[in-house]
């Protein structure tokens, strides 16, 4: 297992990533991109399913501070961060310029953007799992590269492609129309040096302070709702995966 310190630097990291993809989302005052981020730090309801024996088989290091533990099985703090910027903010980065994806890899865009996905999960959890001993793997050899199941790079590429597709419509159904904003009002997403965002990058937003209850709620749960959607979706394929391949060893958790 891995060291206090480690663990505690890992928490700080994650901490200090998710507040930078925060205060990102509320500079943008985008309301669906406060739903996708919302929904996004609200995954780790799913990461309580997939780190079940019946899907990843995974244990954490104890000393992570946890948002619950049962029968001694926990879900760490660190995790719904990680979760977060891990998948809420490259999403909304991507959707945020999908303007210059579309003009450079049209219909190809969506495969690059899994492939980015999938790349991503090595580079991140091989380092975690094989080097710093963060959280372990139960499963059998011939199905881990790094100690981390090969089939999760897939995997986080099919979560990646689903998000971003849920998300970019989530910004079309549910953004307030630019159209609607008062003569004269600031518009987020048309051209902004303090979102980073370029001239038609995403659907014009009427500023925050002309913003009505019903657009910032429909934002929310729109954009939160693609996010778990678009879970909810990837879990069903990958579940097809283990029930056919049943790649775990022995371990003494409980669930």
């Amino acid at each position: 297992m891995a060291s206090t310190l480690t663990v505690r630097l890992f928490e700080l990291l994650c901490l200090t990533l998710f507040v930078a993809g925060l205060l990102w989302v509320r500079r943008t005052g985008h309301p669906v991109y406060a739903g996708v981020y919302l929904g996004s730090t609200l995954l780790f309801g799913f990461d309580w399913i997939f780190n079940s024996n019946w899907l990843f088989r995974v244990e954490f290091d104890p000393k992570f501070v946890d948002v619950w533990r049962m029968q001694g099985v926990s879900e760490p703090l660190a995790m719904a961060l990680n979760y977060a910027f891990y998948f809420g903010a490259p999403v909304l980065l991507l959707v945020h310029f999908r303007e210059n994806l579309d003009r450079r890899f049209g219909r190809r865009g969506y495969l690059v953007v899994f492939l980015l996905g999938a790349a991503a999960l090595p580079v991140f959890e091989i380092p975690m799992v094989k080097w710093l001993k963060l959280w372990h793997y139960y499963q059998k050899p011939g199905y881990l590269l790094g100690g981390v199941p090969w089939s999760n790079i897939w995997y986080s590429g099919l979560l990646t492609v689903t998000c971003y597709m849920g998300a970019r419509l989530a910004v079309r159904w549910a953004s307030p129309a630019a159209a609607a904003a008062p003569v004269g009002a600031v518009v987020v997403g048309a051209g902004s040096a303090a979102t980073g965002a370029q001239p038609n990058a995403a659907i014009g937003v009427a500023s925050a302070d002309s913003l009505t209850f019903e657009d910032r709620a429909k934002g929310l749960l729109i954009g939160a709702a693609s996010i778990w959607g678009a879970f909810y979706v990837s879990l069903l394929v990958q579940i097809i995966w283990y029930a056919v391949t049943q790649p775990w060893v022995p371990t003494s958790k409980p669930f």
